[in-house]
């Protein structure tokens, strides 16, 4: 088992909650009545309730006011517990269903609030409510990728919902504890999380808890400070960005050369146009560069504009290698495409997209 709970559980759950107590207290007088019908009746001569199985369908034909009247008690004391249960029944069942609706009414109002935890695996964790997470969820989906978004408050929820459908993108609310982190956003099974909240603070500490529920995790951090990137790498951060630092160079670039600027923004969005975007290696291991790019244009398929390579717990990234450099089975291909050129490559070498 995965830890995994259906709506079923939940729905089981919350009626539990509600009416469990009266539910049991109904499935003993249940079992008491048609017991006491069958020890009564069984020994009436002209009785048609010989055993318990005759009982027990007795008191269901009675429950559900069917009343087949193939099996009814004979005696007066067996007609006053048959009575009796009607009348019980009158009050409980109604209660029992009134409240088996409000529980099913409870969980769909869970579910709309991201209450009930998602089932993704090999997801995408984007933590924020912002433009930035708003932007990145919005490529992600794009790519094709599974997202369970956490922003903070419960009134956020429906903005992020617009962004696509419940299939592949699951959003709650609330702090990034790591109980949340792992009931809600399934921490434990994705493969990467993205920390883009506003708040320096709540990015840090929602940056920890993720390393503490998932060690593998690869985990992307948006700062306003950038004085704080080498404590979040030295935590664990995988990357640390600076949406300032990287606004003001898009800024710079604009205003001595706008077509440059205008390219930097085209290739950072994969909703259309040209992408920039990361595959593994592994087909090409023991390849130079140069064939690299060769096999790539024969498949008609993306330029080959960077590498990148496992220096210890980071990668070092290489822009424009070499032809001879050696592509080895770990590596990172940083290509730049289109749409199509990318799902080319993609399908004929069953690659995906993020390595």
């Amino acid at each position: 088992m995965d830890g995994r709970k259906t709506h079923a559980w939940f729905l089981f759950s919350v009626f539990s909650r509600r009416a469990g107590r009266a539910a049991l207290a109904f499935a003993v007088i249940y079992s008491v009545v048609s017991i006491a019908v069958w020890r009564i009746e069984s020994s009436v001569p002209d009785g048609t309730i010989k055993t318990l199985g005759d009982a027990l369908w007795y008191t269901l034909a009675t429950l559900s006011t069917v009343g087949y009247g193939d099996v009814v008690p004979r005696s007066a004391m067996g007609r006053a517990v048959g009575a009796a249960f009607v009348l019980y029944t009158l009050a409980t069942v109604g209660y029992l269903l009134s409240q088996l609706n409000e529980s099913v009414l409870e969980v769909r109002r869970m579910e709309d609030e991201g209450l009930i935890g998602t089932r993704f695996d090999a997801h995408v964790v984007v933590i924020g409510s912002g433009p930035i997470a708003t932007a990145a969820i919005t490529e992600l989906l794009a790519a094709d990728r599974r997202v369970a978004a956490l922003c903070r408050r419960s009134d956020e929820i429906e903005l992020l919902r617009r962004l696509g459908e419940r299939e592949v993108l699951f959003v709650t609310s609330g702090e990034p504890t790591q109980k949340l982190l792992t009931e809600r956003l399934a921490v434990g099974r994705a493969t990467t999380a993205v920390v883009a909240s506003g708040d320096d603070a709540n990015n840090i500490v929602a940056s920890l808890n993720l390393r503490a529920v998932n060690k593998q995790l690869r985990i992307i951090v948006a700062v306003e400070n950038e004085a704080l990137r080498q404590t979040l790498i030295a935590s664990g951060v995988t990357y640390v960005a600076s949406p300032y630092e990287l606004s003001g160079r898009l800024v710079a670039s604009a205003a001595f050369e706008p077509d440059v600027a205008h390219f930097i923004e085209d290739i950072s969005s994969g909703v259309s146009g040209a992408d920039v975007q990361q595959f593994a290696a592994g087909p090409f291991s023991s390849m130079t560069v140069g064939e690299v790019r060769s096999k790539l244009e024969e498949l008609d398929g993306p330029l080959l504009v960077a590498l990148s390579r496992r220096a210890g717990e980071t990668f070092e990234l290489a822009s424009n290698p070499p032809r001879a450099t050696k592509v080895r089975d770990d590596d990172q291909l940083i290509v730049l495409g289109t749409l199509e050129q990318h799902a080319r490559l993609a399908q004929r070498l069953r690659v995906k997209q993020g390595g």
